[in-house]
């Protein structure tokens, strides 16, 4: 049986009213869409914003010039209308970047709401086939050097591990991938997971 943070409605409504103008105005009317959408909907807070039914639903986070509205199970979703534009590589999560409030249709987002419940009713089961992570011997290499760094790495999960390898293996150029190599090492030395300096 799913357990329910005790104070995720004033944890949310606090988390929105100190965002900056544009993600506040985002993230409030995301917020009540989701709750429009199906009262059976369950408001939470994990690691942000989180929404439940029979499983995770959807989640939101304010980032420096975004904010995203992330499906936790879209990979078994259909994406009818082609709204999930980040991270659709991912797993299993899929997510809509939005820039300003004008870009939110409430009805296409409950739609995909009322999908994601759907998903979820039918039994969504969110298991990993393979969690071994293949890190690059340059990134290793570097990391070694730093113990808390390659401690910090080496305990992140599946997830977060994949994402910085991704950030290596993306890089198109040398110089690139090393600055890359460079600036992961030091995140990790600050106990910083990926994206987590773009957090407000």
């Amino acid at each position: 049986m799913a357990t329910f943070h005790p104070d995720a409605k004033v944890e949310i409504t606090k988390y929105i009213d100190e965002m900056p103008a544009f993600s506040k105005a985002i993230c409030g009317k995301l917020r009540k869409i989701i709750l429009d959408t199906d009262p059976a909907i369950q408001e939470d807070w994990k690691w942000g914003p989180h929404y439940y039914y029979e499983g995770m639903v959807c989640g939101y986070g304010a980032f420096k010039q975004h904010v995203k509205l992330t499906f936790f199970n879209g990979c078994a979703m259909k994406d009818e209308r082609k709204l999930f534009n980040h991270c659709v590589d991912n797993e299993f999560s899929r997510s809509i970047k939005y820039t300003d409030i004008s870009e939110l249709e409430d009805q296409l987002i409950s739609g995909y709401i009322r999908e994601s419940m759907e998903v979820n009713r039918k039994g969504f089961k969110r298991e990993v086939k393979n969690k071994v992570v293949e890190v690059p011997a340059e990134l290793l290499k570097e990391l070694k050097k730093n113990k808390a760094a390659f401690t910090f790495f080496e305990n992140l999960s599946y997830g977060y591990k994949k994402d910085y390898v991704e950030l290596v293996t993306t890089a198109k150029r040398e110089e690139t991938r090393n600055d890359r190599i460079k600036k992961i090492v030091a995140s990790c030395a600050q106990g910083m997971k990926p994206n987590d300096k773009y957090k407000k």
